[in-house]
């Protein structure tokens, strides 16, 4: 199971307007995101992440209508913005910059410092 680090508190600072536009640049499995999508009634929330596992999660557990992800890099920011006309009008921006249980927990994942296993620490292993 994975549990968000600071989950209240990052929220919280992101100061949620419930017509808010934000985006979560490291969706991960979805901890901070689920929380933002709770305080959003009439806003939207992007997510991103490079992690093709993190995609696949949130395809089958964030359906709602106002939530949409990417698979890329934090980098792509602006181009994931420009695609939506949403620069100069995001309300917040959250950007966790840890590695995830799940990336940890697996150790054919090259992250592991519990387990054996091959070192490869991409966060997108089809890239790289």
């Amino acid at each position: 199971m994975h549990y968000s680090v600071l989950l209240r508190e990052s929220v919280e600072a992101l100061n949620i307007k419930a017509d808010g536009i934000y985006i979560d640049c490291t969706f991960g499995r979805g901890g901070h995101s689920r929380k933002i999508l709770d305080k959003l009634t009439k806003g939207c929330l992007l997510a991103i992440d490079q992690d093709p596992q993190a995609i696949e999660y949130a395809s089958v557990h964030f359906t709602e209508r106002n939530f949409s992800i990417e698979h890329g890099s934090f980098e792509q920011l602006v181009a994931f913005c420009e695609k939506r006309n949403w620069l100069g009008k995001v309300d917040g921006i959250l950007i966790d910059l840890g590695v995830s249980s799940p990336q940890l927990d697996d150790a054919e994942r090259g992250f592991s410092f519990m387990r054996a296993g091959p070192l490869d620490m991409r966060m997108n292993s089809s890239e790289g």
